[in-house]
């Protein structure tokens, strides 16, 4: 994985940011992002966006800890492949 394939806490929460309509920088690491009013189609919009990124990534496992913090590390694990 390099540089250019992970994605970073800030690209995460900024993504989250836009699809709750709420400032990044009133997000916190370990805020739980439910609470904020991620609903499941939230989620799926920002599934699908890294799924186009090349990313692998399931429904069940984001919502399982819906904090930037856990889907950081999560996603780390699934980096885009190189082309």
């Amino acid at each position: 994985m390099t540089t250019a394939e992970a994605i970073s806490r800030q690209e995460i929460r900024e993504a989250v940011a836009a699809v709750l309509r709420l400032p990044a920088d009133s997000i916190a690491d370990d805020t739980n992002l439910v609470q904020l009013g991620l609903k499941s189609l939230h989620l799926m919009q920002l599934i699908n966006g890294w799924r186009r990124a090349g990313r692998t990534v399931k429904l069940r496992d984001l919502a399982a800890v819906p904090t930037i913090e856990a889907w950081a590390a999560h996603l780390a694990g699934h980096a885009a492949a190189p082309h």
